[in-house]
């Protein structure tokens, strides 16, 4: 039912329950329904997290790490009995779909129950949905014991191809245990990928799946966000693309990271076939929400691949404000059962950059290439429509991430002196 001005008006808004406000990703939330006028109760176990100083926030709420305490601290909230709740972060997602029949009767949610996230962000069986309705997805291989994987092996073409190895899903024990990052290197032999599969397994009581790496660079990934009513109709989308200027990692023969992800910089572009695979896959799945499906183009033959799913709101989603598709304000109003109106379509070649993490990358580089990527990024800086955690009327968020930023740099840099110091060793 559609909601008229004049209602809104005269009806207090619906609240609004974020859950985990560190991230951009929950930031840009926060914000944009905060200059909705809407009431936003920011929850986390991090008294710290960045979105807390944002002054969009009615209502501070702190819980404990474990689900059970969480959703314990959820259900005492009667006062906002019927608030829409919005999970903006893998632990919480997890939280909300594996309790869902317990929290949909005090909230209006907006992340689908476990059997549906699950089947998305699990690789294997999103793969293999995907597959079943024509989309194209990278050959991956899922042993199931110590001789399949042998057999597995056998089979990769290290010549010509790279993989990586992942958690079918993404919870628990990360794969990479250095990293803490569910993505790990294959490596460029057969001898190497076994021994990781092995040591992957003895550390997380499981066989990673092996994956075959798409071929081409980092700006033939397509990023689709989009946001699905409860019918499973898209209602909202945008696509963006990863902008080389970032100096990327090149790890055992490809580009890091593996996923699209809109790392730290990105842009604006349309991609009608990505649309149309993303929404026509998300429907499949019976799935509503906020999500962002990531393909890249295969270079051999054209052919545009599912990378993954992300069922929640990424990082850049503060840039659908500067595409006029603001997406946590479509979520909003789509639960609430308010009309959306967006523009017939966007401008592309719009970025977004997460400044600090930006800086952090490129200073790790020489003097001459860290100057030369600060000049092009100052050459850009007119395309870019929206940055991490800053908001014109909401200030505070950003200049924290700013002041942390600066404050790491300072320490890691005395510490390196300090290092070079005591390497010299004493003079004459």
């Amino acid at each position: 039912m559609n909601t008229s001005n004049d209602r809104r008006a005269t009806v207090a808004p619906t609240p609004a329950i974020v859950l985990g406000v560190e991230h951009p990703r929950a930031v840009a939330v926060v914000q944009s329904l905060g200059r909705m006028g809407v009431p936003v109760v920011g929850v986390d176990h991090d008294r710290t997290a960045r979105g807390m100083y944002s002054r969009y926030l009615k209502e501070k709420i702190f819980v404990r790490g474990s689900h059970e305490d969480a959703v314990a601290t959820l259900e005492s909230l009667t006062r906002y009995q019927g608030a829409v709740v919005i999970a903006t972060n893998d632990h919480y997602l997890t939280l909300v779909a594996q309790n869902f029949a317990r929290l949909s009767r005090c909230f209006t949610l907006t992340t689908a129950p476990w059997e549906v996230v699950s089947t998305l962000m699990d690789k294997k069986r999103c793969y293999t949905l995907a597959r079943s309705i024509g989309l194209h997805v990278p050959r991956f291989f899922v042993p199931a014991s110590i001789e399949e994987l042998d057999q597995v092996i056998t089979e990769l073409d290290f010549k010509n191809h790279a993989y990586v190895l992942t958690k079918s899903l993404p919870t628990g024990e990360p794969t990479d245990g250095s990293t803490q990052r569910f993505t790990q290197v294959a490596g460029l032999d057969a001898q190497t990928a076994r021994a990781r599969c092995i040591e992957i397994m003895r550390r997380t009581s499981a066989l990673p799946m092996i994956a075959e790496v798409v071929p081409g660079q980092s700006d033939t990934c397509i990023g689709v966000s989009l946001i699905l009513d409860q019918h499973h109709d898209t209602v909202a989308w945008y696509c963006v693309k990863r902008l080389q200027l970032r100096p990327y990692k090149k790890d055992e023969g490809f580009i890091h990271p593996y996923e699209l992800g809109a790392n730290v910089y990105c842009e604006s572009t349309h991609d009608d076939e990505a649309v149309e695979g993303a929404s026509r896959l998300l429907r499949a799945a019976s799935y509503y929400g906020p999500a962002t499906v990531e393909f890249r183009r295969d270079v051999t033959d054209g052919r545009l691949k599912l990378i993954k799913i992300d069922p929640r709101f990424v990082r850049a989603t503060s840039l659908s404000v500067a595409l006029q598709v603001d997406l946590p304000a479509v979520l909003y109003r789509v639960f609430t059962g308010e009309s959306v109106s967006l523009p017939k379509s966007y401008p592309d070649g719009i970025a977004w950059i997460w400044l600090t993490w930006y800086l952090d990358t490129v200073r790790q580089k020489s003097v001459g290439r860290t100057a030369r990527r600060l000049g092009a990024l100052l050459q850009e800086a007119g395309r870019i429509g929206a940055v991490a955690y800053l908001s014109k009327s909401d200030q505070l968020p950003f200049l924290v991430d700013v002041s942390r930023w600066a404050k790491a740099s300072v320490k890691r840099d005395l510490s390196h002196i300090a290092k070079r110091l005591r390497l010299a060793g004493p003079q004459g």
